[in-house]
């Protein structure tokens, strides 16, 4: 029972999956899901900067 308890556990994943066709309807049609995707992280990293000036006030 010990070994069992001492035991680590996996980490639990923390991997989201957006369908591209729910993606779709906010880009035009000819950006490629490479676009799409730099798009988005370029949006978190604003969004994310957002957050901290409005933390620090």
């Amino acid at each position: 029972m010990l070994s069992i308890m001492m035991e680590q556990k996996k980490p639990e994943k923390n991997d989201v999956t957006i369908s591209g066709e729910k993606l779709r309807k906010y880009f035009p049609r000819s950006y490629t899901p490479l676009q799409i995707e730099t798009t988005i992280f370029k949006l978190l990293d604003a969004w994310q900067r957002k957050r901290q000036r409005d933390q620090s006030r």
